[in-house]
């Protein structure tokens, strides 16, 4: 065959030789692998990765609508004759289906080297054509990421260490060469490369924001004063040079505008080795807030939001921009963050960390030169912290990257790092001083408490936010207030919040509360709201008095948050009242423990008197001491007793998975789709369960019918309430609900939402069998 195809365009009027795809993949992931030094492993992948296109029956394939053919084992197969090649033989096998697992020889072919098996026996088509186009290029020595290991093999935690470094090398290459496959059949098949970002550079950014922060000074009141200290503490360390900082700041001291400060001040000053700067947030609702604030500072174009919940169609933002191809390339921008800024979701970060999908892990690569602030730091999940601080570790010591741990309640993950050979360096000058200065609320403990009681206690107060534990708690204090007094939900000024109700419904209500709780005239409404945890960070609500069910000392001090927020009042006149509910109510195992942990501290106090006997006890759960102290706690105990002798912070055994392969002369076994499928930081026994509320009917409709698009979808969680998997089936067998598509329900019976609750999960006897 004179010219072998390697694409046809759509109207079927031009043919990509294969030999130019190979060429222009191989340069391109070489020039996405300079910053970690590794052009020559990319650039082998690219020549490798289609050379299975060589063969009569892909041609036949691509020509002529044959059959479908495994053109990516070819490739694997031939690096796999240099033993140092392995990474490669990875990366080519999984370039369209993701990185597999090694298993073994005797696999079917799903597994790397079943089908190395294969493609030694004879078992897929001839390819040998290739070797008269393009040659293979030999790699040799190892990647300078792994030659810089110090230590010596022969230690166990050097040669764990080696192992992680080669296992996350991998998938960082693979990330090179998938994409770089994707954006050049792209631009292939659409005749032309992408419409670039019109986006600044890392200097040009800075002074956009050095010019908004210039109103601040010189501070005009005590609290800007403060702000502005904190400001100036994270110019002067933004030269210090690339590692792990942390960022300890009390609510409202604008660590929102000071961690961005620090990400591109450190990055003006790194040589040109640092890119961009990634937030991670914990939750959706803080997203939101924050990239708003960025895209007013920086423009729409240099600010990337991302999560599962973000609408491109529907952003106002974003609609309203007089370039109308913006929102076309920015949802072009999540596939591979090629943004200066992004804001997007520890799910999102971590997940695509420990990936094996071609769809999560083409944005690895831009991770590399970048300044990572994971904002909240303590809602990283504790049974996925080991795997998380060595990802983080692995970043920052061969990838150019730093990391800021922004809390107000700072985690203690200073003993981790340390074990990676790194330490943790304090922004602000003087963290003790700033809580001091920012003290706004009083701590009291006032023992267990009937939910009768309590409900009689909040409906005493004329603004006030209690916080639970339980949904189920929750909807019993709302009712039990609702109950006493006539009227609709915002004539009584009585709320309620939790996950029962799907996010925009949240949002609405939220947006109530907000209101109601800020000063009108110098009234002031009434404005009860209980509420599940959700709204203990990234939600601006300013009470005088909380209420807080016992939880982790962070919960309690995030929920503190919540009051006296502007600090427009006295210590005597914001109050955070901890109790314990009297009522048994199931709560997740983790709350519980760190529960646990918390009511130690206070047994242990002196001046220790609520919680477990009766009476009214003032302790100071804000104190940055007594935060770090129970992280140690908290840490040091699942360490130490995870279930079946598993870590506790590392719940799924994914550092033995990444950390104890094995290798040998018939390859290197490493389970890279094993590590992706059990990397879940959100626990899966649950199902969205759609609302059908007017503005969706469109889609719930096409996707009833099948064709619904991955947008729409998106779209659609929106209205959605996540529901464990036993309540789902006892809502099928009430025929409540009813399956749309496979893990997808939507609500059949309109009764059970309700505009102040949300879902009603109770099934009472008798409305439905189940067999």
């Amino acid at each position: 065959m004179s010219s072998y195809v390697s694409h046809v365009s759509e109207d079927g009027s031009r043919r990509e030789p294969i030999e130019v795809h190979l060429r222009e993949v191989a340069d391109m992931a070489a020039e996405f692998a300079r910053p970690f030094e590794a052009e020559a492993w990319a650039y082998a992948a690219g020549i490798a990765h289609d050379i299975g296109k060589y063969s009569t029956e892909f041609q036949n394939r691509i020509l002529h609508n044959g059959p479908k053919v495994d053109h990516s084992t070819a490739g694997a197969f031939e690096l796999s004759k240099n033993p140092m090649a392995w990474p490669l033989s990875y990366c080519v096998a999984g370039h369209h289906g993701g990185l597999p697992d090694s298993g073994v020889r005797e696999d079917d072919g799903v597994t790397l080297f079943g089908r190395l098996r294969k493609a030694e026996e004879g078992d897929i088509p001839s390819y040998s054509s290739f070797a008269e186009s393009v040659e293979i290029p030999v790699v040799t020595g190892l990647p300078s990421v792994l030659s810089s290991h110090k230590q010596s093999a022969g230690q166990e935690k050097g040669a764990r260490d080696l192992k992680f470094s080669a296992a996350f090398f991998t998938r960082m290459l693979f990330s090179c060469l998938v994409d770089a496959d994707f954006l050049c059949t792209e631009r292939f098949m659409k005749g032309a490369g992408r419409s670039e970002l019109s986006a600044k550079s890392i200097p040009e950014l800075c002074d956009m924001l050095e010019n908004r922060l210039e109103s601040f000074y010189p501070p005009k009141t005590d609290l800007n004063k403060i702000r502005c200290g904190i400001l100036d503490d994270c110019l002067r360390a933004a030269t210090g040079r690339a590692g792990v900082y942390s960022l300890t700041v009390p609510t409202g001291g604008g660590k929102t505008l000071a961690a961005m400060r620090f990400a591109l001040q450190h990055s003006l000053r790194s040589n040109g080795e640092t890119r961009r700067v990634i937030i991670a947030e914990p939750y959706t609702s803080i997203i939101e807030q924050n990239a708003d604030v960025y895209r007013d500072i920086f423009g729409k174009e240099n600010v990337l939001e991302h999560h599962m919940n973000f609408d491109f169609d529907e952003k106002e933002e974003l609609d309203s921009c007089s370039d109308a191809d913006l929102v076309s390339r920015l949802k072009l921008a999540t596939e591979n963050w090629d943004v200066p800024i992004v804001v997007t979701t520890n799910v999102q970060l971590f997940e695509s960390l420990h990936s094996n999908k071609t769809s999560r892990c083409r944005k690895l690569h831009n991770i590399a030169g970048s300044v990572i602030v994971l904002d909240e730091a303590q809602m990283i999940p504790a049974p996925f912290l080991a795997p998380c601080v060595k990802v983080l570790a692995e970043l920052v010591k061969y990838y150019h990257c730093s990391v800021v741990l922004c809390s107000a309640t700072q985690p203690a993950l200073e003993r981790f790092f340390e074990e990676e050979g790194l330490s943790v360096s304090e922004i602000a000058t003087s963290a003790k001083g700033l809580f001091d200065a920012m003290r706004r609320v009083t701590y009291r403990t006032i023992g267990a408490i009937n939910d009768h009681d309590l409900a009689e206690r909040l409906s005493e107060c004329e603004q006030v936010l209690c916080i639970v534990n339980s949904r189920k708690q929750a909807r019993s204090l709302y009712e039990r207030m609702a109950n006493e007094v006539d009227g609709n939900q915002d004539d009584r000024g009585i709320y309620h919040l939790s996950t029962l109700m799907y996010p925009d419904h949240r949002r609405r209500v939220i947006e109530k509360i907000r209101m109601r709780v800020k000063s009108s005239g110098g009234s002031c409404e009434a404005c009860r709201v209980v509420s599940t945890s959700l709204v203990e960070a990234g939600v601006d609500l300013d009470f005088p008095v909380v209420y807080r069910a016992l939880a982790g000392i962070d919960s309690i001090v995030q929920a503190g948050g919540r009051c006296n927020r502007e600090g427009k009042r006295g210590l005597d006149d914001s109050k955070v009242y901890v109790f314990c509910p009297a009522e048994a109510y199931a709560i997740p195992p983790e709350v519980k423990q760190r529960a646990s942990i918390a009511q130690g501290f206070l047994a242990e106090a002196s001046e220790y008197v609520g919680l477990v006997k009766d009476g009214d006890a003032e302790f100071d759960f804000g104190l940055p001491e007594t935060i770090r102290s129970f992280f140690d706690r908290l840490y040091f105990f699942k360490r130490a007793n995870g279930s079946g002798g598993v870590n506790g912070l590392d719940r799924e055994g994914i550092l033995e998975l990444l950390c104890r392969y094995t290798a040998s002369k018939k390859g290197v076994f490493i389970q890279f789709a094993e590590v992706a499928r059990k990397f879940q930081l959100i626990d899966q026994g649950s199902c969205p369960v759609i609302i059908p509320v007017p503005e969706i009917m469109d889609e719930l409709r096409a996707l009833k019918e099948g064709c619904i698009s991955r947008i729409p979808l998106r779209k659609l969680t929106r209205f959605s309430v996540s529901v464990y998997d036993h309540d789902v089936k006892a809502l099928l067998g009430a025929g409540a609900i009813e399956a749309v598509s496979e893990g997808v329900y939507v609500l059949a019976d309109k009764k059970r939402y309700r505009e102040d609750t949300g879902l009603d999960l109770e099934v009472q006897g008798g409305e439905g069998i189940c067999w």
